[in-house]
């Protein structure tokens, strides 16, 4: 890679960046998806992105800049919302159950291989042994620290018999498959659009799918649903959360689709996928994480994998 050019630059350091967006963001995610369930918080976090994706993108290239959205651009955005949104992170909600959240996550970390090898055989894009070992290191990386994460905190398998963690795992690796799904199709879809219009796309079709999804959830629950601390029709929760969209939705998924469209996907998706990386420095500061010798030892193999791709 050339220091020396930024266009070579940008799409990696974007592809880190999102990463860590995600980190501090998933956090705040969880808490309150914890509280009033996952359905509801994607709703909320798309709902409250997409009217800031399509105002960034008036504002920045006009109400011409969509117009780069040809019928083949809609097409694969919409696919890489039903990898992510629709199918994908349903079939890791349900792999979860099955598995526990650490070993669900850990099988779907493999993503980038997956990607990778679809770059290379659909895009020609170069894989070379260092890319490769840089993506290895990644993903070993990754899958260590998140059952090292599990395990700090108590978390259990929940899988009863072998028949069900069987099913876990197969859940799991589809997942994996739906979610390198994703960045192909924002790569495919992403190119020669700008950031701001593909994600307002994007983000308005999640939030009129989640939205319906949501709503039909929402009226089976009667009444009992209309409670104050929904995250929806509370005012106090919606400023506590608006950062965490800003931060990660708005921000993190800019630099996601840049990264996706300006680097190979066999670098800019391995770095994309070390949120827990920077999970661990975020759970120092906040007093919620511990660093031993297993979790630095993963620390110093996942460094040697970004290294070894910034450096490809």
């Amino acid at each position: 890679m050339n220091f020396t050019d930024p266009t070579t630059v940008l799409g990696p350091l974007a592809a880190l960046g999102s990463s860590l967006t995600w980190a501090i963001g998933s956090s705040v995610y969880t808490r309150q998806a914890g509280r009033v369930g996952a359905m509801e918080v994607n709703f909320t976090r798309a709902a409250l992105a997409a009217p800031l994706f399509l105002v960034a993108a008036v504002l920045t290239g006009g109400v011409t800049g969509f117009a780069a959205l040809h019928r083949t651009n809609l097409s694969w955005l919409s696919l890489s919302v039903l990898c992510s949104y629709g199918i994908g992170d349903t079939l890791f909600y349900t792999a979860a159950l099955r598995l526990g959240t650490p070993t669900a996550l850990a099988i779907g970390s493999v993503y980038p291989v997956w990607a990778t090898l679809v770059g290379a055989i659909s895009l020609g894009e170069p894989v070379g042994g260092q890319r490769l070992i840089g993506t290895l290191l990644c993903i070993v990386g990754v899958v260590w620290l998140v059952l090292l994460q599990g395990v700090s905190r108590g978390e259990a398998r929940t899988a009863k018999d072998s028949r069900t963690r069987a099913v876990g795992i197969v859940l799991a690796l589809l997942t994996s498959l739906f979610w390198a799904g994703n960045t192909y199709s924002v790569r495919r879809g992403g190119l020669g659009v700008a950031p701001f219009v593909v994600n307002g796309f994007r983000y308005l079709l999640a939030a009129a799918a989640l939205g319906t999804v949501w709503l039909i959830c929402w009226r089976r629950q009667g009444p009992r649903a209309l409670v104050a601390e929904r995250l929806l029709l509370s005012r106090r929760e919606l400023v506590r959360f608006s950062p965490a969209v800003i931060l990660e939705a708005f921000i993190g998924s800019s630099i996601f689709v840049y990264a996706m469209t300006h680097a190979d996907l066999s670098i800019a998706t391995p770095l994309a996928a070390l949120s827990p990386l920077f999970s661990v420095p975020i759970g120092l500061l906040m007093s919620t994480e511990k660093l031993d010798l297993r979790r630095l030892l993963a620390i110093v193999v996942t460094v040697g994998g970004v290294i070894c791709l910034v450096t490809a």
